[in-house]
């Protein structure tokens, strides 16, 4: 039975998200679909991300099996040839049996655009945060620097019962090009709403409303207020995935 491995991107505009959910559209529930008729049987995917409605993917890494043998450039050429535009596939391979998308992951990354600039640009609505007003870099890249490490993030995300809020981050910096500012976060796993809520806290910090002694104090203890409120979706990308 092959097993094998996709790489995706996709906008995440028209998507509630991508896991399977009834009666939405989602990503999974369109790659599902589509496999399923391809391969003539029915095809169950699982995915190394989750990510939530309106988040992008530039990276994003797929895997199921099936019972049929096929060509990897033929999977991707049909695939991409039947797929909604808002999905694509970047590569496709054939991989071990012990492959899994998820538990196989030993990084993920993700990144955030920010579009800081007085006047707005309408081709950027749906993929970046529009910030008016100035931000101080210097104060985003303070702290960024203040998230990598190991930390407790239950401050930063949406509560998950199962899951362990404390987590290493292997890389947190920002990258700047004129009036495009970009996040980079790399980490094991990451809690659900968790880069966004770290987002927002460090443009409430450069916009001078937070201060950087708060920030980290919320990466020490657990307070039953938001340090702030999560970026919007719309600017979150899933990078990229390491294996």
């Amino acid at each position: 039975m092959p097993n094998w491995k996709l790489e995706i991107s996709y906008l995440g505009r028209d998507f509630y998200g991508f896991q399977r959910l009834k009666g939405k559209r989602t990503v999974q529930g369109e790659m599902e679909k589509i496999l399923s008729y391809i391969f003539n049987e029915e095809i169950k995917i699982v995915g190394a991300g989750r990510t939530d409605a309106g988040v992008h993917a530039l990276g994003q890494v797929i895997s199921f099996k099936s019972q049929r043998e096929w060509e990897e450039e033929k999977i991707k050429s049909v695939l991409n040839k039947l797929l909604p535009t808002d999905i694509v596939v970047k590569k496709v391979e054939k991989v071990e049996d012990n492959f899994h998308a998820r538990f196989s992951a030993k990084r993920r990354w993700y990144m955030y655009f920010i579009y800081n600039h007085s006047e707005k640009n309408i081709f950027l609505n749906d993929f970046s945060w529009w910030i008016k007003g100035p931000l101080d870099r210097n104060l985003l890249m303070r702290a960024a620097f203040i998230i990598k490490g190991k930390h407790d993030f239950v401050n930063f995300a949406v509560k998950e019962s199962e899951k362990n809020t404390i987590i290493e981050i292997f890389e947190s910096f920002w990258c700047f090009k004129k009036n495009y500012l970009f996040y980079f976060i790399c980490a094991p796993y990451f809690l659900r709403k968790m880069v966004r809520f770290l987002v927002g806290s460090m443009v409430e910090i450069s916009l001078g409303r937070k201060s950087l002694e708060d920030f980290e104090s919320y990466l020490i203890e657990e307070y039953k207020d938001r340090f702030s409120a999560p970026a919007p979706s719309n600017g979150l990308y899933l990078y990229k995935i390491d294996y």
